[in-house]
């Protein structure tokens, strides 16, 4: 392996530049946690209608949504578009699980505009359905609103998040339709630090707005960062009868994803779990809720787990000794340790239902007709063919920056353990799409056995089990975003310790996904399996670094990954081969590939598609109008296999 003579002024030294969504506070060169861009398909909800609704569904009052009844996009029996980001990560402790964030990028998870951080424009916005101002029903008799019913609209909102501070020029506004049409601007915030979540009542004060198809809409304004900027929406009421001081709130809510029951890991294979399963399982399993009554309230609470044949395997009962909660406050509840049934079949899991059962001041939801119960959450647990310490959620993205250092190998690994032997068969990665498209920046994925821990530095006893070129990154529309690179060759996994990650040669951030929400054996502080080499030698990331990054180790059994759309990514550029490569003075090129391709597209380093090809059967294609340089082609075959390979065009004359 290719190593660094450490010397005073080519020693690569240790630093970092730390930023959640884009978050900048700089040191020098090292590790660099950057902001997400996020990938809507992380946990896209199956089967949810996104088309928009008819001027005949109207909703009527009162309305309460607090987005505990869809995920990544709003549910459309409120809402009109989906451009929001619907999350139980983003927030610092909100009223109830789920909120809306609001942020620069759309609903693809792609930048409104150019990133430059210069101009300021419209970013997300959250417009509710047609809700009926005009008249109700009491019993047979229809009866017009008037202002005298004093309506108002509250919410709950906060600034930042964990994200990165917002400043004095960014915007959150709330503007009411009136029965012309227009939008009338009735409430408006500017950026801040993080506080915490604040209620805001806005009251229907305008005859203008009493009309049978009203609608609000929250709108953010803020600088072209693409995720840097972050608001979040919760808890929005609606209702008659109501007033400017009715800011009581009488519910206890779940509001935030449980704790275990695993220790170190969020999935695993099962095999390996019950090969120790003392050491996998954590002694305890949390729910975390809010009292958001001003007053404390006794709350009881219980817990099913059931299988993956949906039977129940424990079953913790409401405590016949139940606790207060403080008002306006965080608390937890744990759950001593179950023994795990057979969980048998390909992918088992366990489900946890939660829930919380407040023994009073607990109505609010119920007044409001709200059509989600946030007392209630299950969570998911799978037992699958990878080694996972992410939740499957990036709150940010990970990588290497070698500062104003040359170029060179720069190298960061992941720890695992194999609590048996076994065969490691591939890598997932969740690719950050952040700050700069990195496709056709290529770099090495890397397996090794042991590598030189701090505090040793002698690299020569790392050893490498497997190094495989990668021409580019590629960023995947599946369903959890994570692109699956397979072997060739299965690599043969004692029991005991490996590593995984990556090599690069040059100077960019790879953005792999950085799950910010992690807590090492549950618990916190420096994540220790998180490891880099730009030195000559491994170190330790800072202690600030306390996520998970998002690779996986994909084991066991053999693997065949195929997304949503029915293509494979297939990395094993040994199946296909483009000649000459280089090309000299050829004006074509030839392909040999197992299957017929049927597609070719050719892209120059900087990502820009330059030539493109339809067949049947594609063996030569003409490449006599590209200037020297270097190329990726990507080529699509007949079994809707992809496949990336480098190639280079260097003339002679």
């Amino acid at each position: 392996m290719h190593k660094y003579k450490v010397t005073l002024t080519s020693m690569r030294i240790l630093s970092l530049i730390f930023f959640i969504c884009v978050s900048m506070q700089l040191f020098s060169q090292g590790p660099i946690i950057s902001n997400l861009n996020r990938n809507i398909y992380l946990n896209k909800s199956k089967g949810q209608n996104n088309s928009k609704r008819s001027l005949n569904d109207t909703i009527q009052l009162p309305f309460f949504e607090d987005f505990t009844t869809s995920a990544v996009y709003p549910n459309m029996e409120y809402w009109r578009d989906s451009l929001v980001y619907i999350n139980n990560q983003f927030s610092v402790s909100p009223p109830s699980y789920g909120v809306a964030t609001f942020d620069n990028l759309d609903k693809q998870g792609k930048p409104y505009q150019t990133l430059n951080g210069l101009t300021h424009n419209h970013s997300d916005s959250l417009t509710s359905n047609f809700i009926n101002l005009k008249n109700y029903k009491n019993g047979l008799n229809t009866i017009a609103y008037s202002i005298a019913d004093s309506i108002y609209l509250s919410f709950f909102y906060q600034t930042q998040g964990i994200g990165d501070p917002l400043d004095k020029t960014d915007s959150l506004v709330l503007k009411f339709k009136d029965l012309n049409g227009f939008w009338k601007t009735v409430w408006k915030t500017t950026g801040s630090s993080v506080k915490p979540f604040k209620q805001v009542l806005v009251g229907v004060l305008n005859p203008m707005y009493l009309n049978a198809n009203f609608q609000f809409r929250f709108v953010n304004y803020g600088k072209s960062t693409g995720n840097m900027n972050q608001w979040h929406i919760d808890y929005i009421r609606m209702k008659s009868s109501r007033n400017r001081y009715d800011t009581m709130v009488n519910d206890v809510a779940i509001n935030a994803d449980p704790i275990g029951p695993l220790q170190i890991y969020e999935s695993m294979p099962y095999d390996h779990f019950k090969a120790n399963a003392p050491f996998n399982q954590s002694a305890f399993h949390t729910v975390k809720l809010r009292n958001n009554n001003n007053v404390s309230v006794n709350v009881q609470y219980k817990c099913e787990v059931r299988n993956v044949y949906n039977k129940i395997i424990v079953s913790y009962p409401l405590s016949s000794s139940a606790r207060n909660i403080n008002s306006n406050s965080d608390s937890s509840e744990n759950f001593n340790a179950f023994g795990f049934d057979t969980l048998s079949g390909k992918s088992p899991l366990l489900k946890l239902k939660y829930t919380i059962a407040p023994l009073a001041n607990d109505f609010t939801p119920d007044n409001y007709n709200s059509i989600g119960n946030n007392n209630e959450y299950t969570k998911t647990v799978k037992f699958n063919n990878y080694f996972a310490y992410d939740d499957g959620s990036a709150e940010g993205g990970y990588g290497l920056d070698y500062g104003s250092l040359p170029a060179g190998p720069g190298y960061a690994a992941i720890k695992f353990s194999s609590f048996k032997p076994d065969t490691l068969r591939g890598i997932s990665v969740f690719f950050n799409r952040s700050i700069t498209d990195v496709q056709f920046k290529s770099f090495n994925l890397m397996v090794w056995k042991t590598i030189s821990e701090p505090p040793a530095n002698n690299t020569n006893s790392d050893l490498i089990l497997k190094r495989i070129n990668i021409p580019s990154t590629v960023y995947t529309d599946s369903i959890n975003g994570f692109t699956s690179f397979i072997f060739d060759t299965a690599v043969l996994l004692p029991q005991g310790p490996f590593y995984i990650g990556w090599q690069q040669n040059t100077n960019f951030i790879l953005n792999v996904g950085y799950d910010n929400n992690y807590k090492y054996a549950k618990i916190g502080g420096a994540n220790p399996n998180l490891f880099y080499n730009l030195n000559g030698y491994w170190e330790k990331v800072s202690s600030n670094i306390t996520g998970a990054v998002m690779m996986r180790p994909l084991v066991g059994r053999e693997i065949k990954i195929k997304n949503p759309t029915g293509v494979e990514k297939i990395f094993n550029t040994n199946r296909i081969n483009i000649y000459p490569n280089p090309s000299n003075n050829s004006q074509e090129v030839f392909i040999k590939a197992d299957n017929s391709i049927k597609s070719i597209k050719v892209y120059d380093c900087l990502g820009k598609l330059q030539l493109e090809f339809q067949g049947e059967n594609i063996e030569n294609v003409n490449i006599s109008t590209l200037n020297n340089g270097i190329y990726f082609f990507e080529l699509l075959d007949e079994q809707n296999n992809t496949y990336f390979q480098k190639w280079i065009k260097q003339s002679y004359e």
